[in-house]
């Protein structure tokens, strides 16, 4: 299983600031999420793993944890 945090709108919007993510589905994480709550279509999301944020596609590990992020700025 890997934890999924959600921050911000994504929280808003799927009504909870985490799951767990079964390795054994066969979508991936924003697949699962868009799929449920299609709000999500039209947004872009940060994604950090293990607190590292990435920027594109990363193999997921039992037991990892993934942070789904709404874009943010900042000075």
């Amino acid at each position: 299983m890997v934890n999924v945090l959600l921050f911000g709108r994504l929280a808003e919007i799927c009504g909870q600031s985490s799951f767990f993510f079964d390795m054994a589905d066969t979508d991936t994480i924003s697949e699962k999420l868009r799929n449920d709550f299609p709000e999500l279509q039209q947004l872009s999301f940060a994604v950090a793993v293990n607190q590292i944020l990435i920027s594109r596609n990363t193999a997921l590990k039992d037991g990892d944890e993934v942070a789904l992020m709404p874009p943010y700025s900042g000075g």
